[in-house]
C-alpha cells in the first residue's frame, strides 16, 4: 500500500468535520494502519452499535453447524409461538430474520422498543412475511432470544465459546435487555483490533489460526446478495444485504450508527475498521465512502507485491498519527468579560426530558473549567479542558454505557462573547453531547444536541 494515499486521507480527515475516533487498515494479515483521536486509544472499548447484528449473523451460522438450528425455513413460532399468536405472523421464518423481511409495520428510529419480546405481539403486520425489506432490529433481538432457547445458554456464553474465545477476545461487554435476552442488534462493546479480528476471520473464510471457527459456506452464504434494496431507502444508497450484512459491489461491510464499520475487500485483501460519530448523515455516509476509503484507502493498494520504500511519506504519515493521538494544546484564548460575571452562579433549569435541573460553570483558570450539573437526584462535577483537549473525568455510576460507571471525557470554548460550548462524551459511546449555553443578564439558554436530536432548556440564576 502506498502510504502517500494514507497520508492524504488523514489531511482530508483534519480538514472535515467529520468526527473520527480510530482507523485501522489490515492488508494481507498485517496491520497497515492504526490510529486513534483522543481520547480514545487501542484499549477502548466502543459501542459498534448495529454492527452487532453481524455478529449474531455469525453465531446463527455456528449454530447450524452444531445442528443447535436445523434450517432457515424454521419459523420464529416453533420457537416462541406465544409471542406470535396472530396467523399473519406465524410464517416468519429465521431467513425472514435474517433478510430483514418480516413484514412488520415498522420505524426504526420510532418504533417501541426493540429489545422487549413483548412489543411483537403489539407490532402489527404491512407486508406478508418474506416480501419486503425493512430494517428492523427487534429481528436481531427475537433471533438472540432464539439462540438462548436452543443453545441453553446466554447469546453471550455460546458467543464466548465458539467466536470470541477462539479468536481471543475477552475484554468486551453486552448489554441485556429488560426482557433477559442479550441485545440482538447492538450494544456489543469492542475494542477496534477486536473489531478488525472478526472482519479478518470473514476476510479468511471463517478460519482464525487454522481453525475452522465459522463455516466457509457460511462467510459465502451470509455476505452474498439475498436482497436488492430498493432506490428509495436512501440511508442504503449503492448497498444491497445478505444475512446482516450490507452488501458492496466488491465487498461487504458491518455497519453501526454513527459510523463504526468492518469493511472488508476480499479482492484487495483489506481489512478497514472504523469509530467515529455522526455518519448517519446519508451525505457524509456518501462523503466518507467516496473521499476516503474509494479515493485514498482502496487507491492506497497498488499492487500484490511490494512497492518502493517511500520513508519520506512513511515518516510524515507516522508523526501524523503520533499527533493525532497525542494533540497538541491549543493557544490560550480570550476569555470575555461575561465569564466572571456568571461564575459560580447557578442556573435553575425549567423541567425538560432530560431530567437536567441546575448548571453552574467556574472559571478557575485559562486551562480549565468547573462545571457541576444535576441529573435527577445525582450531582456530577466535571473539569472541562479550554485549550483544545479532553479532561478525563470519572463517575461511579452508569450513564447508560457501561454498568459500573463512566469515563467522561470534556472540553469547552467560547464561541463568541456570550456563547460557551461544551463537549461532553461518555467514552465508548458513539454519540457525544453537544452543550451550548447562551448567556442573558439573569438567564441561561441551553441548546442540547446528541446523535440527530435537539434540545432546548431555560435556566435563571438561583437568587442566593
Amino acid at each position: 500500500m502506498d502510504s502517500k494515499n494514507i497520508l492524504e486521507m488523514f489531511s482530508k480527515i483534519d480538514s472535515s468535520t467529520l468526527d473520527f475516533h480510530s482507523i485501522l487498515i489490515i492488508r494481507n494479515g498485517y496491520m497497515v494502519t492504526e490510529a486513534y483521536w483522543a481520547p480514545y486509544n487501542k484499549n477502548t472499548t466502543h459501542n459498534i452499535k448495529s454492527a452487532s447484528k453481524s455478529i449474531i449473523s455469525a453465531l446463527v451460522g455456528i449454530a447450524l453447524e452444531k445442528k443447535y438450528l436445523n434450517n432457515l425455513h424454521q419459523n420464529v413460532s416453533e420457537f416462541f409461538p406465544e409471542y406470535v399468536p396472530e396467523p399473519s405472523k406465524q410464517d416468519i421464518s429465521l431467513f425472514d430474520l435474517l433478510t430483514m423481511k418480516a413484514g412488520f409495520n415498522w420505524r426504526e428510529d420510532s418504533g417501541p422498543n426493540p429489545y422487549d419480546l413483548e412489543n411483537w405481539i403489539k407490532i402489527p403486520m404491512r407486508d406478508r412475511p418474506g416480501e419486503k425489506f425493512e430494517y428492523n432490529t427487534t429481528l436481531t433481538h427475537m433471533m438472540s432470544a432464539i439462540l438462548t432457547k436452543v443453545c441453553r445458554q446466554s447469546t453471550k456464553n455460546f458467543a464466548d465459546k465458539y467466536l470470541f474465545e477462539p479468536l481471543g477476545i475477552q475484554s468486551y461487554q453486552w448489554t441485556k435487555g429488560s426482557d433477559g435476552y442479550y441485545h440482538g442488534g447492538s450494544d456489543i462493546f469492542l475494542t477496534p483490533r477486536d473489531m478488525a479480528k472478526f472482519g479478518y476471520l470473514f476476510l479468511n473464510r471463517g478460519k482464525w489460526n487454522q481453525q475452522q471457527v465459522v463455516s466457509e459456506e457460511w462467510v459465502k452464504e451470509s455476505t452474498s446478495l439475498k436482497v436488492k434494496i430498493p432506490d428509495n431507502v436512501n440511508y442504503a444508497k449503492d448497498l444491497d444485504y445478505g444475512y446482516w450484512w450490507w452488501i458492496q459491489e466488491k465487498g461487504y461491510m458491518a455497519w453501526g450508527a454513527g459510523g463504526q464499520y468492518i469493511i472488508v475487500r476480499p479482492d484487495l485483501d483489506l481489512v478497514v475498521v472504523i469509530t467515529a460519530n455522526g455518519f448517519d448523515d446519508i451525505n457524509r455516509y456518501g462523503e466518507f465512502m467516496k473521499s476516503f476509503l474509494e479515493k485514498n484507502i482502496y487507491l492506497a493498494v497498488k499492487s500484490d507485491s511490494s512497492l518502493p520504500a517511500n520513508p519520506s511519506a512513511f515518516q510524515k504519515l507516522s508523526n501524523t498519527i503520533l499527533e493525532i493521538e497525542n494533540p497538541k494544546e491549543a493557544p490560550n484564548r480570550l476569555i470575555p468579560e461575561i465569564a466572571a460575571k456568571i461564575s459560580n452562579s447557578n442556573y435553575i433549569l425549567e423541567t425538560n426530558r432530560m431530567s437536567l435541573k441546575s448548571s453552574n460553570i467556574t472559571f478557575d483558570n485559562n486551562d480549565t473549567c468547573s462545571w457541576e450539573y444535576c441529573l435527577g437526584d445525582k450531582k456530577i462535577n466535571m473539569q472541562v479542558g479550554l485549550k483544545g483537549n479532553y479532561i478525563i473525568n470519572k463517575i461511579d455510576f452508569s450513564m447508560g454505557v457501561h454498568p459500573d460507571g463512566e469515563e467522561i471525557a470534556c472540553k469547552g470554548y467560547w464561541k463568541n462573547d456570550d456563547i460557551f460550548i461544551i463537549e461532553h462524551h461518555i467514552i465508548g459511546d458513539p454519540s457525544k453531547q453537544i452543550f451550548e449555553l447562551r448567556f442573558h443578564d439573569q438567564s441561561v439558554t441551553m441548546n442540547i444536541s446528541t446523535f440527530g436530536m435537539h434540545a432546548t432548556i431555560k435556566g435563571t440564576i438561583e437568587k442566593k
